[in-house]
């Protein structure tokens, strides 16, 4: 199975990808950034749908937003979920939301935790040794916070 975790964000997208083949788990990550104009949001569409094309992921999960800073943030950032959205419907993939507040719980055991904490949780439950940037440790705790939820629905702990 292959997970590709979103966390939008207007200045920067991060982008988690866990491939879970055989015995073996395989992570990889990037981010998408393009300038603010006019057609920013189809440029994060065609990041996004190239990604699909080249990953082929069999679900996507990602952050839902609960609130923001200021409502016109909030909107655009909504606009660019919705970019999102409808990429998946188009290529048939299920997509997975959960709130920032879900997701720290999920990771961290605290729905108030940093985002410094949220990497650090990350990094150690992964094995990963390297940096990362915060919108892809986000992005890979939104898969980890649907790994734990299908696990608790399974009934495997």
């Amino acid at each position: 199975m292959k997970i590709l975790g979103i966390d939008p964000g207007l200045s920067q997208t991060g982008i988690a990808i866990l491939s879970e083949e055989k015995e073996s788990t395989k992570l990889s990550w990037k981010t998408f950034q393009h300038k603010k104009s006019n057609g920013r949001l189809y440029k994060y569409f065609e990041s996004l749908s190239e990604l699909i094309n080249t990953e082929k992921p069999d679900r996507i999960v990602i952050e839902n937003i609960f609130k923001g800073p200021n409502t016109q943030t909030l909107i655009k950032i909504a606009e660019l979920r919705g970019v999102y959205l409808l990429l998946a419907q188009m290529e048939n993939l299920p997509v997975l939301q959960f709130t920032p507040r879900e997701i720290k719980q999920s990771v961290t055991g605290s729905g108030a935790s940093s985002k410094e904490q949220v990497r650090y949780m990350v990094k150690k439950i992964l094995g990963i040794k390297e940096e990362i940037p915060f919108d892809v440790s986000d992005a890979f705790a939104a898969i980890i916070c649907y790994l734990n939820k299908n696990s608790e629905n399974a009934g495997i702990n």
